[in-house]
């Protein structure tokens, strides 16, 4: 589940165009593309606004034009927020929007460049620099090839983040190898210690980023995972569902396969947990690779091989009440799969509703989430909490099914977020702390927020608030706005 952050509340009066000018710019630099461009089409007025639009819209026309009448432009911060006209060029997300500002974009770079800008000046003297910028664009979709490669042609400086950020790009990695071909060049110690970077195609499952980071020096036994810290990079493979290609590539480069992950297990644990039995080889099973019978047992479980799994708990009836936490989390795994006789199995056989994984969620959250009304159902006929709290964001299931009815996830080979919703409403679940939000970055489906306004769901509490918005419980449930400008990964 994508991290939270709060809502934000409708406003009661229309915006006047300066007002309009401030939210299509913040738009256009966080990543939110469909707002940007609905401003500028409500409002063609934007875009011949100010220096800023021109700047964030490509016009290099009018940038060049601007430079020309006052120089001191090209390099001017904003002095509320600290912002060059460099950043904005590099933080503009309209080369996604419409293909042709691409050059345009490019052009006004090399134009501020040209002028005096400097492409490693931080914002404000302590954020993010024009470069920075570049590459946290690229981390929510497709990176402005253009500008970076001339940044880069002039002098940017890479670090380890602007690699993990790059990292993240759906562009089949040419903005990370322009990258990581100038690193190689100017700083290959940096390259060799920057394990963190691995952790953004680890969480893909891409064999081929791995490989081209593994491939450019990036040793795999300094992995960190997203928040900088020292980790085991098999583990994280496993973890994340990589497929035994990459988990192979780690222990080529001299990734230690039984390097264990935070909780302790190794490797080799958690493939046997998970059922992946397709990592036996290249792990191992015994109790030498760290694997136990109650891992055994709920990994037969998860598999589905009812005869191992019933011969094994016979054997010892205590493998029940020994499994760990991360162990019985098999019953969330199978029920986000959607896969009804694992779970059976599970249950028949000991398995408790109230089993959690790691980030608290239970097998009804994962259900919900994945729009599997088939599993809700038969979680809640067999006594699954309706309003048990996950714990990271602290919200029921309702809260979960309503968020993943706009993000569709593809775990469940049956998802109806509607009919899940539906079940979860006449089930008696809460909608007392849930709002709607309009234009909100997480939004439910049409459908499912026109099943909440039903119930009287609407903003801040409101009755029948029209427009589709974001669910959001307390203030700081699912939906939210990514506050680094980041592209918000999930």
């Amino acid at each position: 589940m994508p991290e939270p952050g709060p809502a934000v509340e409708p406003e009661s009066e229309p915006l006047d165009l300066d007002e309009q000018v401030v939210a299509f710019c913040v738009a256009s630099v966080r990543g939110w593309t469909h707002e940007a461009a609905t401003m500028l089409a409500e409002t063609p007025a934007i875009a011949g606004h100010s220096f800023a639009t021109a700047l964030l819209l490509g016009d290099a026309e009018r940038v060049r034009a601007e430079i020309e009448r006052d120089p001191g432009a090209a390099t001017r911060a904003d002095p509320a927020t600290g912002w060059t006209p460099l950043h904005l060029v590099c933080a503009s997300r309209w080369y996604r929007l419409d293909s042709g500002r691409t050059a345009g974009l490019a052009e006004a770079a090399r134009l501020l460049l040209d002028a005096g800008a400097d492409p490693n000046a931080p914002i404000g003297g302590t954020g993010r620099s024009p470069f920075a910028c570049a590459a946290a664009a690229a981390s929510s979709g497709t990176g402005n090839e253009a500008v970076i490669a001339l940044l880069l042609d002039r002098g940017a400086t890479v670090t380890v983040d602007d690699l993990y950020m790059t990292a993240f790009s759906e562009d089949g990695y040419r903005c990370l190898g322009l990258l990581l071909g100038h690193a190689a060049a100017v700083a290959p110690d940096m390259l060799h210690a920057a394990g963190q970077v691995l952790a953004a195609p680890v969480s893909a499952g891409s064999v081929d980023g791995v490989r081209l980071l593994l491939d450019a020096g990036v040793d795999p036994r300094h992995y960190a995972d997203d928040d900088g810290e020292p980790a085991s990079a098999v583990y994280a493979a496993v973890h994340a569902g990589c497929p035994a290609e990459l988990i192979a590539l780690f222990t080529e480069h001299g990734a230690d396969p039984r390097q264990p992950g935070p909780d302790g297990h190794t490797p080799a644990w958690l493939a046997t947990v998970r059922g992946r039995t397709d990592l036996a080889a290249l792990l191992g099973t015994d109790e030498a690779a760290g694997v136990s019978d109650t891992a055994r047992f709920a990994g037969a479980c998860l598999s589905c091989d009812r005869d191992r799994a019933t011969h094994l708990v016979a054997s010892d009836p205590s493998l029940i009440d020994r499994m760990d936490p991360g162990e019985r989390a098999a019953l969330v795994q199978a029920a986000e799969a959607g896969d009804e006789s694992a779970v059976a199995l599970m249950l028949e056989l000991g398995f408790p509703l109230t089993a959690r994984r790691d980030d608290g969620a239970t097998a009804l959250h994962a259900a919900a989430y994945a729009g599997d009304a088939w599993m809700v159902r038969l979680l809640l006929d067999r006594g699954a909490d309706i309003e048990a709290l996950d714990g990271e964001w602290h919200s029921p299931p309702l809260d979960w099914a309503v968020v993943g009815s706009g993000q569709r996830p593809t775990t469940s080979p049956r998802p109806d977020w509607g009919a899940t919703v539906r079940l979860l409403l006449g089930a008696g679940a809460s909608t007392a702390e849930i709002t709607l939000t309009p234009g909100h970055p997480k939004a439910p489906s049409a459908e499912v927020a026109s099943l909440l306004r039903a119930h009287g769901v609407g903003p801040s509490g409101e009755d029948g608030a029209d427009g589709d918005g974001g669910a959001d419980r307390d203030g700081d449930g699912h939906g939210g706005a990514d506050a680094d400008g980041d592209g918000g990964r999930s």
